[in-house]
């Protein structure tokens, strides 16, 4: 079992089916947990949201490409598809993470929006 397994399952228990399947990927956790997130603020769960986001920027500040790719692209940028999790953006994505998928989230929001969000970090 990697080490991204064995830390998902310590966070969310309930995925331990899939977590544990061969076939599962990190992506497709991150595909699970995007939806979870949305849901977690909304209902003000910070509890999850702490999970959710520190299991996120762990893997977004490790060496293995797979694991910070996977942040990125299959979570990150998906934030950007609800006001919701992007009103908050500043409070649960540290900054040198934001500056890393800034990229990403210019391409589905724009140059403008990412620059205010940008602005809540000073």
């Amino acid at each position: 079992m990697d080490t991204w397994q064995r830390r998902a399952l310590e966070l969310f228990p309930d995925l331990q089916r899939d977590i544990e399947s061969p076939e599962f990927t990190i992506y497709q956790l991150f595909f699970e947990l995007v939806p979870r997130c949305r849901q977690a603020h909304s209902s003000g769960d910070t509890r999850e949201l702490e999970r959710i986001y520190g299991f996120a920027d762990w893997c977004a500040t490790q060496n293995s490409k797979d694991l910070w790719n996977a942040a990125g692209v299959a979570f990150y940028e998906h934030l950007a598809d609800s006001d919701l999790t992007l009103k908050d953006l500043a409070h649960w994505v540290r900054r040198p993470v934001f500056e890393d998928i800034a990229g990403l989230l210019e391409a589905r929001v724009g140059v403008k929006r990412v620059a205010e969000l940008r602005s809540k970090y000073l």
